[in-house]
């Protein structure tokens, strides 16, 4: 039977905030996929999926869902494994299995997943106000490092991104020693050079070089992120007005329904409502951070902390590849860009943080 106190419980406000940003994502694919909605009608088929999955998820004790985290992990990199054998293969990259129809990106589950198992092996140290040593991080690290190198395979150097930076936010939060720092530290700094010799294809590091000097191959490969500063530019202050972006309907930014949706918005849109959608996206992240404060207990704060840390770093990485600050890497917008399982992943991600604020007096 259901017990009515944790209905009562239900932190309406994030599910509300992430209900708008939702909405606003479904009006800006709108206008970014006009005149054909065939993408959007397979977005939408999702979206009510994640809303049926969202009620089982908030319920289910998350405590128990940790428990299986291990499991959760081998099953979704098994599915990254299969996508080098039976993956279908776009823009020169193997990311997606189809599966009834619909193509399925694992490495997006495995960002939750990673923060799940995470969580689960660290939780008890934080409890106990242990900080974590380099003999702590053997099993973390190799947790960490097994998906991002199969991710960058395959290669998706984004979500590789991505998935280290949530990572490392969480070993962050359970504590480390100053010891750690150093070993990071120096590990960080002989990466890049690792990273550019053996792991990044020549395109990505033309992307990287291109971003350095834009003018040098406007028109090459720098036409993705010259057409977005564009887009992004021509919306002025108060933008356009809802499907009057010309930039995009006219096809000059490429992908703008999915790494570069914030182009769409940002030209129809303006600066005005630039400020308004970040402050939406912050405001989340901030009810993220306080369900972490707020958990019952530290198992909960680590992963509502983790999902924090993932919205904030997708938003950031999103925002900067428009804007040319970053190279442009492929990392959706959350709750925004088209694609199915980034959404699902997301929506997952909501039911978790209701999840552990229903559960916040409860033990």
């Amino acid at each position: 039977m259901l017990d009515r106190r944790r209905i009562s419980h239900v932190d309406w406000a994030t599910f509300g905030l992430a209900m708008i940003l939702v909405a606003v994502g479904f009006l800006n694919l709108i206008s970014a996929l006009s005149p054909s909605y065939s993408l959007l009608k397979k977005q939408v088929f999702v979206f009510l999926l994640g809303l049926l999955a969202l009620p089982v998820v908030t319920l289910y004790d998350y405590r128990k869902l940790a428990e299986i985290s291990l499991w959760i992990y081998v099953v979704v990199l098994c599915l990254i494994v299969l996508t080098f054998l039976f993956g279908v293969r776009a823009g020169g990259a193997r990311r997606w299995l189809n599966l009834f129809g619909m193509n399925l990106q694992p490495s997006e589950f495995m960002k939750l997943s990673i923060i799940l198992l995470l969580s689960q092996r660290l939780h008890e140290k934080r409890a106990l106000g242990v900080k974590l040593g380099p003999r702590d991080l053997g099993v973390p690290l190799l947790l960490i490092l097994l998906p991002t190198a199969l991710v960058l395979l395959q290669p998706d150097l984004g979500t590789a991104v991505i998935l280290l930076l949530v990572s490392l936010s969480i070993l962050w939060y359970a504590g480390l020693k100053p010891s750690v720092y150093v070993a990071l530290g120096l590990l960080g700094g002989a990466s890049p050079y690792l990273l550019w010799e053996y792991l990044l294809r020549p395109y990505q590091k033309a992307r990287i070089l291109i971003h350095l000097n834009l003018l040098s191959d406007p028109q090459g490969l720098g036409y993705h992120t010259t057409q977005a500063k564009i887009a992004v530019g021509s919306g002025k202050f108060f933008g356009k007005g809802f499907m009057e972006g010309t930039q995009h309907r006219l096809q000059f930014v490429p992908e703008h329904h999915t790494d570069f949706i914030f182009t769409v918005f940002a030209e129809e849109w303006g600066f005005v409502g630039c400020i308004v959608l970040l402050f939406l996206f912050l405001l989340f992240v901030y009810r993220c951070i306080r369900i972490s404060e707020s958990a019952s207990d530290e198992l909960g704060s680590i992963i509502a902390f983790g999902i924090a840390s993932l919205v904030y770093f997708q938003l950031t990485m999103n925002l900067f590849m428009a804007l040319n600050i970053l190279p442009a890497v492929g990392v959706p917008l959350p709750f925004m860009s088209y694609g199915g399982s980034a959404l699902l992943t997301i929506l997952l991600c909501l039911g978790l943080l209701m999840n552990i604020q229903v559960r916040r007096y409860m033990f």
